[in-house]
């Protein structure tokens, strides 16, 4: 764990004009400590937006979004290959990056609580549980009840996973219940999330909370715990996303404030200079096998006008520029927002709760079709395309000719994870690893691959078995082929 960085002097830095990045807000914790929770709000979200893709490239290659261009040597020791090693981790920001993200959500939490903003009170509490979720996910267990004190206990214990996630769950309650008083009052241009907006923040907070729990779906012994979970969403009556959980700070075609996204595609000059990440081949073969028109979307067609994917791994792959690249609905603009939760996740969560029988008041069939027609949506295609390619004879993309629960489940998931398609592909490893689709997905062909699996988790970064030694180890020897998180066990 970060020994201490709490970021709380971002106001004075803006005011000041400092030249410091736009993402960055790593600050001096031995100085003010008065920055407003509205502006610790917006940089932290910042942050979070920007670390749903640059942070998560690994998760497009493990699942079939993206693959090197043939234009790079194949290496032993990269995606492809499936190694890890304890430095993998924090080399994607999954843990220090984290926790530093987690401090300023606990600085809103706590001042806020002393000066009785309702608002940032519950809206840090859904952003913490967004974090620690990840965490989670990532490491099984981690630093949670002791992370974020600071100086005062710089070898936090590490918390159970499933307890970490019955808290998160409780949390997320008390968030809803925040926003829903009359008094929780948000900053309309601060929050660059849901502009103040107290009604969609709780709808995300439930939504969240749903991921949480459907993300324990497949455990043993777990059904009545997740139905009584589900209640509770359903008894607050504030429901749902139908909208885009995005951020969007102001993105601007200048040095370093671009979309992320967008910004590692083209340079502020408008010229292309991405050749290393192209079209996954798994992809482009399921789009054109299906009849998905979001293949012309997500990637752009080479000269002559196919579409041309890589595989993860092969010798073989062609060159930068005889292969896709990213397409015309994920490349929008450089202003275009961050997606941190799509609406497509929630609909086709709330039908996969459905289909469980977890959430009876929704039809699953009705929540799957506005999924893929929010997911359409996003990519700028017409509610009358996803009409047409849920109405095929597909068990792939018409949830109403699956004849079992498992095919369901199946073209669920599928879709889940067109839809976590260059916005949250971390969401889509998680899938996989705890249902086991998409069955068919593409594995790396890499010679020097070790492992037939895709990794099932991190290993705890250098600095855990550096500075937080005794709670580290203690967790044991940790295989990232073999050692699950608990909830896929």
């Amino acid at each position: 764990m970060k020994k201490l960085s709490i970021f709380i002097i971002v106001a004075a830095l803006i005011v000041s004009g400092c030249s410091k990045s736009f993402y960055d807000v790593n600050t001096n914790p031995n100085t003010s400590t008065s920055a407003s929770v509205e502006l610790v709000l917006s940089t932290a979200l910042k942050i979070t937006g920007a670390r749903q893709i640059n942070n998560m490239t690994f998760a497009s290659q493990w699942c079939g979004y993206w693959a090197p261009s043939g234009s790079y040597a194949i290496s032993s020791s990269d995606l492809s290959s499936y190694r890890e090693t304890t430095d993998f981790a924090d080399g994607y920001g999954l843990w220090t990056n984290a926790y530093d993200n987690l401090e300023d959500y606990d600085y809103i939490e706590k001042t806020a609580t002393k000066n009785n903003q309702y608002f940032y009170i519950a809206a840090a509490k859904t952003m913490k549980a967004y974090q620690f979720q990840q965490l989670v996910d990532n490491f099984n267990n981690v630093p949670y009840t002791e992370a974020l004190a600071g100086v005062s206990n710089i070898t936090p214990k590490y918390d159970k996973g499933q307890a970490i996630y019955e808290a998160l769950s409780t949390d997320l309650g008390a968030a809803v219940t925040l926003f829903q008083r009359a008094d929780a009052i948000g900053s309309s241009t601060q929050d660059i999330l849901f502009a103040g907006d107290r009604t969609k923040w709780a709808k995300f907070a439930n939504t969240l909370r749903l991921r949480i729990l459907m993300r324990q779906s497949q455990m043993s012994g777990r059904a009545a715990y997740i139905q009584t979970e589900i209640n509770k969403i359903v008894a607050n009556t504030s429901g749902f996303l139908t909208t885009d959980a995005a951020v969007n700070p102001g993105y601007s075609n200048s040095t370093g404030k671009q979309n992320p996204f967008y910004g590692s595609a083209y340079s502020v000059a408008g010229i292309f200079t991405q050749d290393f990440w192209r079209a996954n081949a798994y992809t482009v073969a399921f789009c054109n096998g299906n009849g998905d028109p979001r293949l012309g979307r997500l990637y752009a067609p080479i000269s002559g006008g196919s579409y041309v994917g890589c595989v993860p791994g092969a010798s073989g792959n062609p060159v930068g520029s005889l292969s896709s690249t990213w397409g015309p609905g994920v490349l929008v603009s450089v202003s275009q927002p961050a997606v941190i939760m799509g609406a497509a996740e929630s609909y086709l969560l709330q039908a996969e709760a459905a289909l469980r029988g977890w959430l009876p008041s929704v039809n699953a069939n009705t929540a799957f079709n506005s999924g893929v027609t929010a997911n359409f949506a996003f990519l700028g295609l017409s509610a009358g395309a996803a009409t047409t390619y849920t109405s095929q004879n597909n068990t792939q993309t018409n949830y109403a000719v699956c004849a079992t629960d498992a095919q369901r489940l199946a073209c669920i998931i599928r879709q889940k994870w067109m839809a976590f398609h260059d916005v949250t592909p971390f969401e889509a490893w998680c899938d996989y690893r705890r249902t086991g689709y998409p069955a068919d997905m593409l594995l790396s062909v890499n010679p020097g691959r070790d492992a037939n699996n895709i990794p099932v988790r991190m290993l705890y970064p250098t600095i855990e078995y550096t500075t937080n030694a005794a709670n580290a180890t203690a967790e044991g020897t940790i295989d990232h082929h073999t050692t699950k998180v608990f909830w896929n066990q």
